[in-house]
């Protein structure tokens, strides 16, 4: 690629995963991304990408990062190792663009209880950016480190954040979201196998899924709503269908509900809402960066079901961070995504 002065020259660490695959794919084709170094969690260089097998990723050293002098970093790494790796990253002055858990909770204290280990750079959880890209207003601009959304988090946030204003507080929020087995990443787990899911649908992780407490922090419904998060895999290879049930405070019409998600998504390019009573489908969106969300009131106006879909590995995951650094540079949204 030639670099012209706009080009940002980017590396990733974990380009082999499936979401480390999926960015690989979008920076390959980005205008003004020149991918300076691509590395793999460990192992022998493999293609990054199928479409690109001239991209091969090295196994990772932070010296080989180093040296090649990228500007902005991509982790798509775990959890853990994104929390060692950033702070050394930031101390050379790279911007950070983290699809991990590492750094989306403002509380250190939860890390142990939901992530398993201690975090040792608690004041980065401050300064983090939480890019949930259509939720942010200007402050991905000057972001050295973003902490992009787990994938169901993506899934409900979107569909439920422009109706917290009338959302009952006293009512539990319940989020019922089915994900393909990519969501689980590569690593070689009987539980998550496709073999052992073909054919199958099972819930898991219920009451102790790391995604609970980021989805009630980000609804910012305060402590006293009860919110209920149960994560089932569904025998597909991606994909995410998140079904929420809601009240409300009062009574609410169609024309509200649509006029509350027109003005949030007005000017969103990647999510569509449809009219009322039409619900979306996961074929809408696999491999696409979008996000489609429909909505059926109930009892009078005074309940609602919501239901969104998403790719797993591209709005939550891989597209969602490109549609971060685009707004990090300056750059078209859509960059890279259309």
């Amino acid at each position: 690629m030639e670099t012209n002065s706009e080009t940002k020259r980017v590396a990733i660490v974990g380009a082999t995963g499936y979401a480390g695959s999926e960015l690989t794919g979008i920076l390959a084709r980005h205008r003004y991304a020149e991918l300076v170094a691509l590395f793999n969690s460990g192992g022998a260089p493999a293609a990054a990408n199928p479409a690109y097998p001239q991209l091969i990723a090295l196994p990772f050293t932070l010296g080989a990062l180093v040296d090649a002098k990228p500007e902005v970093v991509f982790l798509a790494t775990p959890n853990e190792a994104s929390a060692d790796l950033a702070p050394k990253l930031l101390d050379h002055d790279m911007r950070v663009i983290d699809l991990s858990g590492a750094f989306r909770l403002n509380d250190p204290a939860l890390y142990p209880t939901w992530y398993g280990f201690t975090h040792e750079n608690p004041a980065l959880l401050d300064q983090a950016v939480y890019g949930l890209t259509e939720w942010c207003n200007g402050e991905l601009k000057n972001a050295r480190l973003i902490a992009n959304p787990g994938c169901y988090p993506t899934s409900i946030l979107l569909a439920l954040r422009p109706l917290t204003f009338a959302i009952d507080r006293e009512q539990a929020v319940i989020c019922d979201s089915k994900s393909g087995v990519s969501g689980a990443g590569k690593k070689a787990d009987l539980n998550f196998s496709f073999a052992e899911l073909f054919g199958n649908f099972k819930a898991y992780g219920v009451g102790q899924h790391r995604h609970e407490p980021e989805i009630r922090q980000q609804l910012h419904l305060g402590d006293r709503a009860p919110v209920v998060f149960v994560a089932h895999l569904l025998p597909v290879h991606r994909g995410i269908l998140s079904t929420m049930h809601i009240g409300f405070t009062h009574a609410m019409t169609e024309a509200q509900i649509a006029d509350a998600y027109a003005r949030a998504y007005a000017n969103a390019p990647f999510v569509r809402v449809l009219p009322a009573g039409q619900l979306p489908e996961l074929k809408n969106v696999v491999n696409t960066p979008r996000a489609e969300i429909g909505f059926q009131l109930l009892q009078g106006g005074r309940r609602a079901v919501i239901v969104s879909v998403i790719d797993n590995l591209l709005k939550g995951a891989a597209s969602q961070a490109v549609q971060n650094f685009n707004r990090m540079c300056g750059f078209a949204e859509t960059e890279a995504l259309v």
